[in-house]
């Protein structure tokens, strides 16, 4: 008897006949990041109703495909996770579906949206924005120069900044300290209602201070008479100074 586990991904809005190998390569190919595992994980068959994708899982892999499933329904996903649903979802809106995944036995482990995922139209506003990271490339021969900003979490922004001696002044941190950038910036917000940094113009920059906390706190508790030396909490009182809470 074949204990193996299968499992079955549903497009509602094609049948084996319908779906296009094209479009079947591409919901393949997102499908194996989402699932992981790549050596235990095989590919089956195409299935009548509606159009289902069957794979094979080795015995050993299953519980691993499965939590990654469940981490996007926690909403605790691995990025790389959260990319392939959220790309295997925009595949099914394109194609007016929904889809499900499910395990033998029928038990249904994950849900995508598609077509029900209500449309937001598509917004662009522009705000004072500040952003953290390192100067990675800049240059230019015009008075406005562009310039990328990368994170500590490895995003990078697409910045410009206006005049030659403030591009010069900025230059000299390239690939340099971790510098924060304030300015005016475009945000959008896509049709998922996502928002998203597009462009930010650089007013003006700072360069950080990389001491950590503990350090910062025991430098203010060495300054004489300012009251530190005394807070039992220095974290949740830097907290209620910056207005935020534990749930923030």
């Amino acid at each position: 008897m074949d204990t193996r586990e299968r499992l079955n991904f549903r497009i509602d809005s094609f049948t084996p006949e319908t779906l296009p190998m094209a479009r079947l390569a591409q919901y393949l190919a997102h499908l194996a990041i989402l699932y992981g595992n790549d050596d235990s994980v095989h590919f089956e068959k195409l299935r009548k109703g509606s159009a289902i994708v069957q794979v094979r899982v080795e015995d050993p892999a299953f519980p691993k495909v499965v939590q990654r499933l469940q981490s996007v329904r926690m909403g605790d996903p691995d990025p790389e996770v959260q990319k392939a649903f959220r790309s295997i979802d925009r595949l099914l809106r394109a194609d007016n579906a929904v889809g499900t995944i499910t395990r033998s036995g029928k038990a249904k482990l994950l849900e995508f949206p598609g077509r029900k995922l209500p449309i937001v139209d598509p917004i662009t506003i522009y705000q004072p924005t500040t952003i953290d990271g390192v100067v990675i490339r800049i240059g230019g021969r015009d008075d406005t120069i562009p310039v990328a900003i990368q994170d500590q979490e490895g995003a990078v922004f697409t910045c410009e900044i206006r005049g030659r001696a403030q591009a010069k002044e900025l230059s000299r941190y390239f690939l340099g300290e971790t510098l924060r950038v304030s300015g005016n910036g475009k945000w959008s917000r896509t049709s998922s209602g996502v928002w998203a940094l597009e462009s930010l113009l650089i007013q003006s920059f700072e360069v950080l201070d990389n001491a950590g906390f503990d350090d910062v706190v025991t430098a203010l508790r060495n300054v004489k008479n300012n009251g530190w030396a005394d807070v039992e909490d220095p974290l949740g009182a830097w907290k209620k100074l910056r207005g935020l809470d534990d749930n923030f």
